[in-house]
């Protein structure tokens, strides 16, 4: 909510601004001498604005946004088969999404061409509702559903969960506090009358593609923890249960339509992608890290309505967004004899599957005025 009325208060004090700048008629009436003339007539270093800048600014637009995040990011591990104990487990850990986020984005177009480069932050940790440490023993009626997003036979199976008919043989819950940062660069040609600037009347569509790396981290404290046996036994809380680092670099491309009349725009896209994650998840009880990597496919889908007035737009945007994949990881640390073998025993199967939603608020500025 701070970011909300800080970003609200910018945005007056910009708007305020312009328009004291669009009532200035201009300097009173001076009498000139002939020095002050010819002083006129010749180039300064800090006066007008250069003739290029003019031009690139008349073809750009500032943003500034504010939303609401929610979803969940799962980690998943474990084999129906069983280990060198006879065992078949598994283990689930489960990052909730819910944050405010803020931040800036900046467009240049051209011809039918658009760039755009953003940045979003919550800029401190942050709470995030609760995260849950599961883990489980698998049967004959377990179901591993490790592909979602299959392009060979062309099915989407939209759940953020690989195994199901699973039973907890032990359970953690605790309260998670996160920061996220997310850079993304996008370009878009447009197609038809549809065009870049959404203050010309025009509709058709466009193909947009990009990249996007983001890096956030969590912290799972204050932890309780039930594990089933006879008698049950819990624990907690027990302070500072892991912490889970992740940096991603995606590549997306799709297709969107565009529609102004002058005044209202509409929009839509759709955009899949192919994603690859590092990750380290410690876990500071047992002085154990698991450190991998995974990739998998995305999809990305908006809608997007907005008002235009003058030099300033306000659009209200909903997104949906998927990464699902697998990979492996390793191992590194521990404090048991069991935890300390697994650092040479090869690599782990996992599965990364973030499901999530954002509603964002945008305000934008067209740069033009400023050349004028």
């Amino acid at each position: 909510m701070k970011i909300l009325i800080r970003f609200l208060l910018l945005s007056i004090f910009l708007v305020h601004l312009q328009n004291i700048q669009a009532q200035d008629k201009g300097p009173p009436l001076i009498l000139k001498t002939e020095s002050d003339q010819k002083n006129e007539t010749t180039p300064s270093s800090g006066g007008n604005i250069p003739s290029f800048l003019k031009d690139f600014l008349s073809r750009s637009s500032l943003t500034g946004l504010f939303g609401q995040n929610g979803g969940q990011h799962i980690f998943e591990s474990g084999t129906k088969y069983p280990n060198l104990s006879g065992v078949k487990a598994g283990s689930r850990i489960t990052y909730d999404r819910e944050f405010q986020y803020g931040g800036l984005e900046f467009k240049h177009w051209w011809n039918g061409w658009e760039i755009s480069l953003g940045y979003r932050s919550n800029f401190k940790n942050q709470r995030t509702e609760q995260g849950r440490d599961e883990d489980f023993f698998m049967g004959s009626v377990t179901q591993e559903r490790g592909t979602k997003i299959d392009l060979g036979h062309l099915s989407f199976y939209d759940t953020p969960y690989t195994f199901t008919g699973t039973q907890n043989f032990a359970d953690g819950r605790g309260k998670l506090k996160m920061k996220q940062d997310r850079i993304s660069l996008q370009a878009r040609k447009y197609f038809g009358t549809s065009d870049p600037d959404p203050r010309k009347a025009g509709s058709g569509i466009f193909l947009s593609g990009g990249a996007h790396y983001s890096f956030f981290k969590y912290y799972l404290y204050d932890v309780t923890q039930w594990i089933a046996t006879v008698p049950i036994v819990t624990y907690g809380p027990i302070g500072i249960g892991l912490s889970y680092s992740n940096s991603t670099w995606e590549f997306p491309f799709g297709i969107g339509y565009r529609y102004s009349t002058g005044n209202w725009m509409l929009e839509t896209g759709f955009m899949g992608s192919v994603w690859y994650s590092h990750y380290r998840d410690y876990h500071y009880q047992r002085n154990l890290n698991f450190i991998g990597d995974s990739s998998g496919y995305g999809i990305e889908t908006h809608i997007a309505g907005a008002y235009v007035l003058n030099s300033w737009m306000f659009l209200l945007k909903l997104t949906e967004y998927r990464l699902y994949g697998q990979g492996s990881f390793q191992t590194h640390g521990g404090l048991n004899t069991s935890d300390i073998l697994s650092n040479f025993s090869g690599e782990y199967r996992n599965y990364l599957s973030t499901k999530q939603f954002a509603v964002e608020l945008q305000i934008t500025n067209f740069l033009d005025w400023i050349s004028r």
